[in-house]
C-alpha cells in the first residue's frame, strides 16, 4: 500500500480551487454582460462601435440587434445580385405574422428616415411567408450601398406597409459601422 506523498495532495487540492476560480469569474462576468450598465440611463440611446443599440420598443414592436455579416444576401429585383450588409434581429407582437402585414426594414443615415436617406431595405420576411414569426432575423443588402467606416446609421422597422411618407417605424435602433 502507498500513502499519497505532500505534492500529489497538493495536485488534488489545486483542482476543485481553480475550478471554482473559473466558475466565479465566469458568472461574474456574465452578469456584467447581461445587466445593462449604470451609467447608460433609461431611455438613453447608447451607441457601441459595430454593435446596434438604443431600440425602445412600441407596441410590442423591437428591433434587438443589427449585426454586419459577409455572408451573401441576394438584392431584390431582376439580376439578384450578391452583396453583404446587416442582419437585423425583431421582435414583434406574439401571433404576428410579419410576412403576411408587408414589415419591412430599412437602414437610413443617422436620424433622417425619409427615401432620400435610406440606403437600402428588405422585407421582413421575404420568402417562406408560412414560416414567418414573431421574432427573427431579417437580411439587409447595405454593402454595396456605401455604408462608410465609423458612421452611424439608424435601422428602421415598419410595421404594416407604412412607409416614411405615412407615418412612424414601430421601431428604431442605432448601428455603428465597426471598420
Amino acid at each position: 500500500m502507498s500513502f499519497p506523498t505532500r505534492r500529489e495532495r497538493r495536485r488534488r487540492g489545486l483542482l476543485p480551487t481553480a475550478a471554482t476560480v473559473l466558475c466565479s469569474a465566469l458568472a461574474v462576468t456574465g452578469t456584467q454582460l447581461l445587466l445593462p450598465q449604470a451609467a447608460e440611463g433609461a431611455g438613453t440611446a447608447s451607441v457601441r462601435r459595430g454593435l446596434a443599440a438604443g431600440s425602445h420598443p412600441s407596441d410590442g414592436f423591437d428591433i434587438i440587434d443589427a449585426t454586419w455579416t459577409t455572408a451573401h444576401i441576394i438584392e431584390k429585383g431582376i439580376l439578384h445580385a450578391k452583396d453583404t450588409g446587416l442582419v437585423v434581429t425583431y421582435l414583434a407582437p406574439a401571433g404576428r405574422n410579419p410576412g403576411q402585414r408587408g414589415d419591412w426594414v430599412g437602414i437610413y443615415e443617422q436620424g433622417q428616415l425619409d427615401t432620400q436617406h435610406r440606403r437600402d431595405w428588405d422585407w421582413v420576411c421575404p420568402n417562406e411567408h408560412a414560416r414567418c414569426m414573431a421574432y427573427g432575423a431579417a437580411a439587409i443588402p447595405a454593402g454595396d450601398d456605401g455604408l462608410q467606416s465609423g458612421r452611424t446609421y439608424t435601422v428602421a422597422y415598419w410595421a404594416d406597409g407604412a412607409n416614411e411618407s405615412s407615418g412612424a417605424p414601430a421601431a428604431t435602433i442605432d448601428y455603428v459601422v465597426p471598420w
